[in-house]
């Protein structure tokens, strides 16, 4: 079974939420009151994805975050990387992690799914995403 991280998850859910918002600037604690996410760890998330220019980080009195870049600009994909979660479908998809990758029959198929994935979730933007929910 292909498992996503919660990290990965989480991150997800706040970006929607923070492209369906009707406000310039999203307060983090509503992004956890209303998704059910650990404010503390969604705050860890929150700065990942700032270091990687999806968000923009507001601080002072009347901060908040927002996103950087347009919603059609934004994959899946980006998201993930941004959470700095490894997401391999196999451990054969690692070319690196594995001694026998050249003599073994399994190693290109999963390295050609995990391309095939990776596109996939590159394709994926939030805009499409939001007009499908």
């Amino acid at each position: 079974m292909l498992k996503l991280s919660k990290k990965w998850t989480y991150a997800v859910k706040a970006m929607i939420y923070i492209a369906t918002s009707h406000k310039e600037l999203v307060h983090v604690s509503d992004i956890a009151k209303d998704e059910c996410i650990s404010e503390s760890l969604l705050r860890r998330i929150i700065a990942d994805l700032d270091r990687s220019e999806l968000l923009e980080t507001v601080k002072w009195r009347n901060g908040g975050v927002k996103l950087r870049k347009k919603t059609q600009h934004i994959s899946l994909f980006q998201i993930l990387d941004a959470s700095w979660e490894e997401l391999g479908i196999s451990e054969c998809s690692k070319w690196n992690d594995c001694d026998n990758h050249e003599n073994c029959t399994t190693t290109q198929l999963f390295w050609q799914l995990q391309t095939w994935f990776n596109s996939l979730l590159k394709m994926y933007t939030l805009d499409k995403i939001i007009k499908k929910s």
